[in-house]
């Protein structure tokens, strides 16, 4: 976990942005979102599903913040995050993180090759 906030930390910095900006709380709520609203071998993801990914104990967490989406008509067959719909609104900002996501990435492939 420790190499993915770096990677998000240095993403965020070569972006412009404070670290504090990009947080991995924000990527589960995201994820925890987008994956009640999935199919799940054809059957909607239950709550218990999506709360063991998470690594919780039980569902009653997630029933209680996300409980609402349960009821969200429009189903995928995986979990979708449409980056375009953004781009009006996000426009520059969402231009210097992906240019900074693929410095980043090209810094750790040319580390991991020289290794």
């Amino acid at each position: 976990m420790t190499d993915f906030r770096r990677l998000l930390d240095a993403v965020a910095l070569r972006a412009g942005w404070s670290r504090v900006r990009f947080a991995v709380k924000m990527f589960r709520h995201t994820y925890c979102a987008a994956r009640l609203q999935t199919l799940d071998q054809g059957a909607r993801a239950s709550v218990y599903t999506v709360a063991k990914e998470l690594g919780h104990g039980g569902d009653s967490m997630v029933k209680r913040v996300y409980g609402h989406l349960g009821q969200v008509r429009r189903r995928a067959k995986m979990v979708e995050y449409r980056v375009e719909q953004h781009q009006k609104v996000l426009g520059d900002r969402l231009n210097a993180v992906r240019q900074a996501a693929a410095v980043v990435t090209d810094s750790v492939t040319a580390r991991e090759s020289a290794v």
